[in-house]
């Protein structure tokens, strides 16, 4: 948020826009209409000052909601007396203490006359099913309600914790949204990732627990310096937005993918990159992490076409911990495909488990297609692939882990025992391009 934003966002039009939520949810339960989560925010966050995930996690926190596994909200016996116009000098006291770095100061705390807006009427405007909303009819003054994303005034560039500013969207996926940003202070271009919708898939977790694991998973991933994983510059994830800064690249194995239509990449170039996150994977596990989350949109490139990895440990931040019978989730699209079957039953996964998914990956790279079980080997696809890469694909890709080459080390010395001609240099050095290349 930026200091010209948080100047005029006052605790009064945070509580009101709250209670607007809570007096919606009742309403929609009222009318026997859907409560979900995503729905209830796609509705009604163009209506409310801050980005929805906050006023959510308030509410949540402060058991004015409950929500049930199928993340359908309702109000809680609190939330219900605060919509009767009972205990507000609490809800607004509490706003102001979970708001307190978005909001500028108020000496007076929020009565019944002292609500910004008519939220009766918002209201009756405003339902999960109308999702092309209008703004409230009773709106405040437009002095002490903002516009969510009204740009900031050029002295106020610095939009994020006022040490980078975020540009044009560069993609995105299912936990958020992905810009291209500016170190303001060093002026260096980075990649900010924003993780705005990551509680709603970990809802079966504690919002504080979400937030452990994530700082221990990125501290781990950027501890690993290698020029073939992704480098984590900055995180600040414990606020309302929780975003990562990450050095910028200019593309992902799945768009390389896409362009080629079902064809195959370059074959020396997706040895190449093969070799690249090999190295990479070797150097995570010596260090103690272990990626489990392996698939194209994964694989980034810098502007000379070498690979880099990155999103290490979101496997960890989902783990079905034994005895608590929560559900299994698994992030993004088609990402089942990569998966060693022991991560799929979350029995003994370790460095093996990468093996295979990077098997699947070389595969997919020489043949432009995901392997099934009676598929035929890679140079049978593909004539222009070496055929000594069959066998290390093979291997690679065995359903029994015991049947697998147990890390990347036994991979890398069968790789080279096959190549030992040197066209890919000798064990333990990693090829680099240095020409600004697309392959």
């Amino acid at each position: 948020m930026t200091t010209a934003t948080r100047a005029i966002l006052n605790r009064d039009t945070v509580s009101g826009e709250a209670l607007f939520i809570l007096k919606n949810l009742r309403e929609n339960n009222k009318q026997g209409r859907s409560n979900k989560l995503a729905e209830v925010k796609t509705a009604l966050e163009p209506a409310v000052s801050l980005e929805f995930d906050a006023y959510f996690f308030f509410l949540r926190k402060f058991h004015y909601i409950a929500m049930d596994r199928e993340a359908q909200l309702k109000l809680t016996d609190s939330g219900e007396r605060v919509v009767d116009g009972a205990d507000l000098d609490r809800f607004s006291g509490e706003v102001g203490e979970f708001f307190s770095e978005q909001l500028a100061p108020v000496d007076e705390p929020m009565g019944d006359a002292q609500l910004p807006f008519d939220t009766d009427a918002m209201t009756d405007d405003v339902s999960v099913e109308t999702p092309d909303l209008t703004p409230p009819p009773a709106p405040a003054p437009a002095s002490a309600r903002p516009l969510r994303r009204a740009p900031a005034p050029a002295d106020a560039a610095a939009d994020l914790d006022g040490r980078y500013t975020r540009g044009e969207s560069i993609g995105g996926g299912p936990l958020g949204a992905v810009h291209r940003g500016r170190h303001v202070a060093l002026g260096t271009e980075v990649c900010i990732k924003e993780l705005k919708d990551i509680f709603g898939y970990f809802s079966f977790l504690q919002r504080g627990e979400v937030l452990k694991r994530l700082k221990r998973e990125l501290c781990a991933q950027a501890q690993v310096h290698h020029p073939a994983v992704v480098a984590i510059v900055d995180q600040a994830i414990d606020g309302a937005r929780p975003y990562v800064v990450m050095e910028l690249l200019s593309g992902s194995m799945r768009e390389r993918l896409e362009t080629a239509g079902g064809k195959s990449l370059p074959v020396p170039g997706a040895i190449r990159t093969f070799l690249q996150l090999s190295y990479a994977l070797r150097a995570a596990h010596a260090a103690g992490l272990t990626h489990h989350n392996l698939k194209p949109e994964n694989v980034l490139f810098d502007a000379c076409g070498n690979a880099k990895l990155g999103d290490f440990g979101l496997s960890r931040l989902i783990e079905v911990e034994p005895g608590r019978g929560l559900p299994q989730v698994f992030v993004g699209t088609g990402s089942l495909s990569y998966l060693a079957p022991e991560l799929i039953t979350r029995k003994d996964a370790g460095p093996a488990a990468d093996v295979y998914g990077l098997g699947i990956l070389l595969y997919e790279m020489l043949t432009g297609g995901i392997p099934g079980r009676r598929s035929p080997l890679p140079s049978e696809v593909n004539p222009e692939v070496p055929s000594k890469l069959d066998t290390i694909f093979d291997k690679m890709t065995q359903d029994r882990r015991e049947a697998r080459y147990p890390d990347f080390d036994a991979m890398l010395d069968e790789f080279y025992g096959a190549f030992s001609d040197g066209e890919y240099l000798q064990r333990g050095d990693l090829i680099l391009s240095s020409e600004p290349s697309g392959a």
